[in-house]
């Protein structure tokens, strides 16, 4: 499991900070699941912010158990400075992933993009500082490094100017597909996620 994956190994490399206590909180899911940045929605003023159910940034499905921890958590331990981070790791049998979500209009998908790529980088250079975290993650055959991003726009509000201007936007992004792929760092793939589209766990 990865909590004693991380409580066990991850903090030899990256010594944790004077007296906290090291509990790395797991969620268990199986089948269909759902993954919220609670951090940065906190801070967020948007209208799905006012429902706790309306707030998922990323649907996920896997046949077998999947295992989820926030790296927020797992980071917050350490001593030192160690920049930004993605916002969840997840495991589900021979599979894992790295998760960055974010929401943002059409118009900042560049930048969300290119940071969260930049996020996803600096987490797996870390994990992979650790020798036993990186045997562990070469051993698993199936390694995604996922960006997820929801349109922060509220569809019921939309007037028919803006609702022309989404139908174009999304006529420019139809190459898109959940289950396109290319090359990270480390042997991972990256996938870009659209919400509500889902990440399919291998």
């Amino acid at each position: 499991m990865l909590k004693e994956l991380f409580e066990a190994h991850f903090y030899a490399s990256f010594p944790k900070k004077h007296g906290v206590f090291l509990q790395v909180d797991e969620c268990t899911y199986q089948d269909y699941f759902s993954l919220v940045d609670i951090s940065a929605c906190r801070g967020c003023h948007f209208v799905c912010n006012i429902h706790l159910a309306n707030r998922e940034q990323l649907k996920v499905h896997s046949n077998k158990i999947t295992n989820v921890v926030n790296l927020a958590q797992v980071f917050s331990y350490v001593q030192e400075e160690v920049g930004e981070t993605c916002d969840y790791m997840l495991e589900s049998g021979q599979a894992v992933a790295l998760v960055e979500m974010t929401c943002t209009s059409f118009n900042y998908i560049k930048d969300k993009r290119q940071k969260a790529r930049s996020q996803l980088r600096n987490t797996l250079t870390l994990l992979h500082t650790n020798p036993d975290v990186r045997s562990h993650l070469e051993t698993l055959k199936e390694r995604y490094a996922v960006f997820s991003w929801r349109e922060t726009f509220n569809p019921t509000v939309l007037d028919s100017v803006a609702q022309s201007m989404t139908g174009m936007l999304e006529m420019t992004d139809e190459v898109y597909s959940p289950f396109n792929e290319s090359r990270f760092d480390f042997d991972f793939r990256l996938r870009e996620v659209r919400y509500p589209d889902c990440f399919e766990m291998a």
